[in-house]
């Protein structure tokens, strides 16, 4: 029985934690995101993994010795676009 239990915390536990990690929250607040917060989140999440990727490209220019200025480039014009869009998403969302 006691096993049982532990087991049924410990799966809890890990669905609580993935949880957190994919969202930012506790799944058990009972905090209601709107479709715009949610909107906001995914952009800023994006725009995260664009820096990520612009970095690892200097490192592997740095490494290598190869070009990627074409590469760093196109991620800065999609940069620009997913930050204009998040500006315009988050004044939707004040107002």
């Amino acid at each position: 029985m006691k096993k049982i239990v532990l087991l049924i915390v410990v799966l809890a536990g890990i669905w609580i934690g993935v949880t957190y990690l994919k969202t930012g929250q506790v799944p058990l607040m009972g905090t209601a995101v709107s479709a715009d917060e949610m909107h906001v989140r995914d952009l800023r999440k994006q725009i995260s993994q664009i820096d990520d990727q612009m970095s690892q490209a200097g490192r592997t220019a740095g490494m290598t010795g190869m070009d990627t200025t074409q590469d760093v480039s196109a991620l800065l014009v999609k940069k620009e676009k997913l930050q204009k869009e998040l500006q315009e998403a988050e004044k939707k969302l004040l107002h």
